[in-house]
This record gives structure tokens, C-alpha cells and sequence, in this order.
């Protein structure tokens, strides 16, 4: 005798999961769970478990994710950076010295007029730079910043010096910005100098003593558009040099105004056009209170102006040697103001120093936080004036700088 098998059909087959799942919730009333176990039907409505239909079209549970106990953070509308650097430097002639004054030292022959035991120098120069930049006001961001500096002389090192730059820039609609920037350089050294002034007698004793001076620099910067490829900043500074004390009728109140004009010729060149103006007067004596058409002491006031010239190139093809070369020319004429007479102050009456500088500097990045430099500096000076001294020979000088330099950014 045959046996039939009866077909169920298919939407009789979609309702047996959820009778299941009804006899499961009778069967938990009538057998309650035990304390700390929650009902089917509470884990049925908790939403940490959601019914998900499958391919095949069966309905499973799954557990839904959890929520973060913790609240986003809000982002800071401060935006930050700090960049650390390393300089390795070799100097030539880091004291400056003329030939002449050379020949003496290697010779030997005025041994108190030198602090060094060689004319040439290796130095390590660290630095950190920091700012930090939000919109403090509807004009634009500002900026504060902050710039510490080291140079230390591996030989030589009476001549170890550091800067400190503190800068304020306050950005303004149309690609404007204001900025206040003040620079600190404590204790530089320069040379050994002789206390004798020009009116002494030959006879008095020479003396010679550390030529030392700290600088405050005060700065105010607006920075302008011109036009889209050109771009202006004109630069008003104020610049106190104070000697130590032997040497105080050097003290000198610099008054300075500089433009620079950066024009991009090509989206592969720039060129930077610079000039400024300084007017440098000397206090010209060295006791408080001495007049200067008074006193016995040298006056070293002077004006001086400045043209420089950048040519900067970057090349797509030397991105894998170099992303930028910039090649600099400065020149600087002082022209020295003292109204003595020339036997009362026969180091400054109407004496010119001419001040040249050349400068190859090359730029690349080596990937998205470290960055390094290759550079090379000339400096020569000549000095034009009309005593017949040794003043040539003891101004002029020129000098030679390499360096590689590494930038990190944090």
C-alpha cells in the first residue's frame, strides 16, 4: 500500500518559528527564571537584541553594538605646531679678522688681543619653534609664537650665543596681517677691544678687555596682496644695542624701515626685491650724563642702507635631489656721521663700509615632518676712509659659512 506524503505549505512553514518562540514565553511564565535571569520577553524588547532575516530567509537574533560610555571630544579651535632644528655650521673666520689681524694671531705677536686658539670653527645650533593659532577676534586667526636659538662654538667658545623671538600676528581680511615680533639676544661677543680712546696719549698703558653688547629688537610687520602673484611687507623696527660698560659710548638706538617685495614670475620661480633703511645714532660718551660734543670718546653713529636681492627655483625635474635653490646678493653701505674732528676720532670721521654677501641655500623635504637645508655663504667688507691708518687693515675681512641644517616637525 502506497504512503502519500501531504506538502505543507510554505506559509505555514514561516509561522513555526514564531509559534516557537511564543511556547518558549508560555513555558517561561509557568517556570519563572531564577533571581537575576531576565524573561525571553525582555531580551525580545531590549534593544541590544534585533531580529535580522538571513538569506535564507529564517529570522536569528543578534546582538546589536554596544554603546560608547564615553562622550566624543570636542576639537580644540586651537590649531598647534612645534618644530625642533639642528644646524651643523663650519666658519672660516667666525670673529671676523682681516688678513692682517691673521698674521698676528698665527704669529703670535700681540697675544692679549685674542681669546681663541684658531681663527676657524665648528658650530652646533639647536632650535625650537611653537605656535599656536585660533580666531580670537571676526577679523581673522591669531597667532602667538615663540623661537629659541643656540649657537654653540665647539671652538671658541667665548663667542657661544643664543636668541629668544617672541611674536604676536594678528590676520586681517584681503590677505592682510599685523604682526609684533620682539627679539632678545643676551651678551654677544665680538672681539677683544682696546679701553684706550683717541685723545690718550700713546703713552698711557693699553689695556684690552672683552667688546660685548645685548640686543632688544621691537618689530612691527604688515604684510599685504597686491596683486594674486605679488605679495608686500613692510617691516618697522627699533633696535637697541647695549655695550658693556668699558665700551658704553657704543651704545646705539637703531630706527629702521625695510620693504620686500615677493613677486612669483612662474609657478617655478620667485623673485624677492629688498631694500631698508637704517639711521643709527651712538651715545657717544661713556660716563652718565657726558654730552656728546663734550666728550674725549669716539662717535660711532652711523646710517645704513641695504638692498638684497632672492632668486628662488623649484624644479619638477630635481624633485629627487632638491625641491628648491634660492641664490641671494646683499649689499650694505654704512655711512658713518660723527662731526669730530679727523685726529679726535680717526676711526669713524667719514669712513664707508661696504658689506657684500652671496648665499646658496638648497630646500628639500624628506617626507611629511622632516625637511633639510644645504647652504653656503660669502661675506666680505671693505672699508673706505680718509685716515691714513691701519683701519683697512683692521675692518676689512671676509668670510666663509657652509651648514646643513634638519628640521622635525612634532
Amino acid at each position: 500500500m502506497e504512503t502519500r506524503l501531504t506538502r505543507i505549505p510554505r506559509s505555514i512553514v514561516k509561522l513555526l518559528p514564531a509559534a516557537a518562540l511564543l511556547l518558549c514565553a508560555l513555558q517561561a511564565q509557568a517556570n519563572p527564571p531564577p533571581p537575576g535571569d531576565a524573561p525571553l520577553a525582555e531580551h525580545l524588547e531590549n534593544p541590544r537584541w534585533q531580529v535580522h532575516d538571513t538569506a535564507a530567509g529564517s529570522n536569528v537574533l543578534e546582538t546589536a553594538p554596544k554603546k560608547s560610555g564615553t562622550k566624543k571630544k570636542k576639537k580644540s579651535k586651537w590649531k598647534t605646531r612645534v618644530t625642533v632644528g639642528l644646524e651643523t655650521i663650519y666658519d672660516d673666520n667666525f670673529l671676523r679678522y682681516s688678513d692682517d689681524y691673521l698674521d698676528d694671531f698665527h704669529a703670535g705677536t700681540y697675544p692679549w688681543k685674542f681669546q681663541i686658539d684658531r681663527q676657524d670653527t665648528h658650530i652646533f645650533a639647536p632650535s625650537i619653534d611653537m605656535y599656536a593659532q585660533r580666531k580670537l577676534i571676526s577679523w581673522g586667526n591669531t597667532r602667538f609664537r615663540f623661537k629659541f636659538k643656540r649657537w654653540q662654538y665647539l671652538q671658541g667658545h667665548i663667542k657661544s650665543n643664543m636668541g629668544f623671538d617672541y611674536y604676536i600676528r594678528q590676520y586681517l581680511p584681503k590677505g592682510r596681517s599685523l604682526e609684533f615680533w620682539y627679539n632678545y639676544a643676551p651678551q654677544q661677543y665680538i672681539r677683544e677691544l682696546s679701553y684706550r680712546t683717541p685723545l690718550q696719549p700713546p703713552s698711557d698703558p693699553l689695556e684690552w678687555g672683552e667688546f660685548r653688547y645685548s640686543r632688544n629688537v621691537f618689530n612691527l610687520i604688515f604684510r599685504t596682496k597686491v596683486r594674486k602673484n605679488m605679495n608686500l611687507k613692510l617691516h618697522f623696527n627699533r633696535s637697541l644695542r647695549y655695550y658693556n660698560q668699558e665700551f658704553m659710548e657704543n651704545d646705539i638706538k637703531d630706527l629702521g624701515l625695510r620693504g620686500t617685495l615677493y613677486w612669483d614670475v612662474h609657478k617655478a620661480w620667485r623673485l624677492t626685491l629688498d631694500y631698508g633703511y637704517s639711521d643709527a645714532p651712538a651715545r657717544g660718551a661713556n660716563e652718565v650724563g657726558e654730552a656728546l660734543e663734550a666728550s674725549d670718546d669716539s662717535d660711532p653713529s652711523y646710517k645704513r642702507d641695504l638692498f638684497q636681492i632672492d632668486i628662488a627655483w623649484k624644479p619638477k625635474w630635481a624633485k629627487g635631489i632638491f625641491d628648491k635653490v634660492a641664490l641671494r646678493g646683499q649689499h650694505q653701505i654704512y655711512w658713518f656721521t660723527s662731526t669730530k674732528e679727523l685726529v679726535d676720532d680717526p676711526y669713524h670721521v667719514g669712513r664707508k663700509d661696504m658689506v657684500y654677501a652671496t648665499q646658496l641655500v638648497f630646500d628639500r623635504k624628506l617626507n611629511k615632518t622632516l625637511s633639510m637645508k644645504v647652504g653656503v655663504k660669502y661675506t666680505e667688507r671693505v672699508v673706505e676712509s680718509p685716515w691714513k691708518g691701519d683701519i683697512a687693515e683692521d675692518k676689512d675681512y671676509n668670510q666663509r659659512r657652509y651648514w646643513i641644517g634638519l628640521t622635525y616637525r612634532l
